[in-house]
């Protein structure tokens, strides 16, 4: 683009003279408009340089006013005033105003013709513009290229870098570093938080979340570097982020453009993955149904099947089951949904070098992830802790939140099936625990595992319940807070202080309900038989009304 500096050393800007505005002679110059009175001033565009014979500014001071709130605006990339037409000299206040606003004045004398400078100025926009034009062309075809080459993200950074002459950082929409390409090692260094250039640092969090709160900041300076950041995402799913930094000292609209066109390709190159990763998910699918949904598994077959398709079913393994938290009106979610849920589980997985198979169903996904059986509660921490990231993950991309169920480990491949039921019951019946968590391990339910295995096995968990809380649930006489009363102070080991407080009642309150309910169901609360009684049937009750309320 055509600066004011460029403009000035022009042949046909010979005899001109800037008398004010000097901080502003790299303003570009977007098109040039000649006037002779200064009267709409709504009109004039950003990057406009105007070029005027300043008619009434001498005599009129509504003229002056219209001119200054002008240069206040600081829209123009300049002004020209010929002086000798109208004017002998421009109004000093006009000259203070273009001082204080950084807006290049220009002197231009009689002996100058209007038709002169607007000529060859606009020849030199024009011609800028051409040579943008074939540059940017030349560019696109050099990355088309790259793109058709299908040699992986390394592979397009190791060849863009020295292209664009930037350092390029590509990373996933946590801000994880995914692929990196430095040209200088001594003045740039990247971690997983922090980039350093020249030990100036800053916060890769801050950076990304500053586009975030405004796209257009796209640009910005790191002690003495220019650096580019752009967004990678179509429609609602953001892949990641780019990061480029040129040790240069003046960024231009080419380096725009330029970069504009390397955060294409290498969302071409993400995309691609998506689509790799996505038919990779659906042939394992197929294998993972097999796994988890048929009675009759055939134990060799399938662990060949497994090997063609590069996992290794002879190592022990768990089950986690992820269902999208919707609205009950709200039977089914979009496919592209689903579609993103398993892609961020499947980089969430690889991220922990496990081993791992998808199978996505209709609002809800399996997996199968390799474990270490030997150190069971080492590894329980471990999925706790991949499913924390994913569903972190998943919370910056949606508002509709998702459950996750985690699964005992398994080393033979007959039982990896009852895994992945454990995990569906941990998400089924999370919300029957009392600390209300959207990731539960199967363990978490605690007696809730006997009390599945006791209704699978044909026991009548409601004559259970209905034995011990006959009186306190009974459609004429139920009483929920004693309920809820009963199972904060069995949760509370029985503790009169902790239950009270949890419950905001007072402690006389809490001892006339405990004793209500000792007087409705028959059982004293001072026996730990009848205590631990009271605590399953308030299980068993909690669990068919769930289930009663799932129907």
């Amino acid at each position: 683009m055509l600066t004011i500096q460029e403009a000035m050393k022009l042949p046909a800007m010979k005899g001109t003279k800037l008398i004010a505005g000097q901080s502003g002679m790299d303003r570009a110059i977007k098109w040039i408009t000649t006037i002779e009175i200064i009267e709409d001033i709504s009109r004039f565009q950003a990057g406009e340089f105007i070029v005027t014979t300043g008619y009434g500014l001498e005599k009129h001071k509504k003229y002056e006013e219209r001119m200054i709130e002008l240069i206040q605006e600081n829209q123009l990339s300049g002004i020209a005033i010929y002086t000798g037409f109208y004017l002998d000299t421009i109004p000093p206040n006009i000259l203070v105003a273009s001082d204080k606003h950084g807006l290049p004045i220009i002197e231009i004398p009689t002996s100058i013709n209007f038709s002169t400078i607007t000529k060859a100025i606009v020849e030199q926009i024009g011609n800028q513009q051409m040579r943008l034009l074939e540059d940017s062309l030349n560019i696109h075809k050099e990355m088309t290229k790259l793109a058709l080459n299908n040699g992986g993200l390394n592979e397009v950074l190791q060849k863009l870098s020295p292209l664009t002459n930037s350092s390029l950082v590509v990373f996933d929409d946590l801000g994880h570093r995914l692929a990196s390409q430095v040209l200088s090692t001594h003045h740039i260094h990247i971690t997983e938080q922090h980039i350093t250039v020249n030990n100036d640092t800053r916060d890769l969090g801050d950076i990304f979340n500053e586009l975030s709160y405004d796209p257009s900041q796209k640009t910005f300076t790191l002690n003495g570097c220019h650096c580019f950041r752009s967004t990678i995402k179509a429609e609602s799913f953001t892949y990641g982020y780019l990061l480029a930094i040129h040790r240069k000292e003046v960024w231009t609209e080419m380096d725009d453009i330029i970069m504009d066109h390397v955060s294409t390709l290498i969302g071409i190159e993400l995309v691609k993955q998506y689509a790799v990763e996505e038919t990779r998910v659906r042939l394992q699918g197929e294998l993972v149904e097999e796994i988890i949904m048929k009675e009759q598994l055939n134990k060799d077959v399938t662990m060949k099947r497994g090997k063609k398709l590069g996992y290794d079913l002879t190592k022990p393994q768990a089950a986690l089951f992820f269902k999208f938290d919707i609205d009950e009106k709200l039977l089914t979610i979009s496919e592209d949904s689903t579609n993103h849920l398993h892609y961020v589980v499947s980089q969430s997985f690889q991220k922990s070098h496990r081993q791992h198979i998808l199978l996505p169903k209709t609002n809800s996904l399996f997996a199968l992830i390799e474990v270490d059986a030997d150190n069971q509660m080492v590894e329980k921490e471990a999925l706790k802790k991949i499913a924390a990231s994913i569903h972190e993950r998943w919370s910056r991309h949606f508002t509709f939140p998702i459950f996750i169920g985690i699964g005992s480990p398994y080393e033979d491949l007959h039982h990896i099936s009852q895994s992945a039921k454990e995990a569906e019951y941990a998400v089924l019946y999370s919300p029957l625990l009392l600390n209300n968590s959207s990731i539960v391990h199967f363990d978490e339910l605690g007696f809730y595992q006997m009390l599945i295995q006791m209704q699978e096995s044909g026991i009548s968990l409601e004559l259970f319940y209905e034995k011990y809380l006959g009186n306190v649930i009974s459609k004429k006489q139920h009483r929920t807070d004693l309920l809820l009363t009963l199972e904060t102070f069995l949760a509370h080991n029985c503790n009169i202080q902790q239950t009270a407080s949890h419950l905001y009642i007072h402690r006389h309150t809490l001892k006339y309900r405990l004793s209500q309910i000792e007087k409705r169901t028959g059982y004293s609360l001072q026996s730990p038989d009848d205590r631990m009684n009271l605590h399953l049937a308030i299980l068993a009750y909690k669990l068919i009304t769930l289930q009663k309320r799932k129907q």
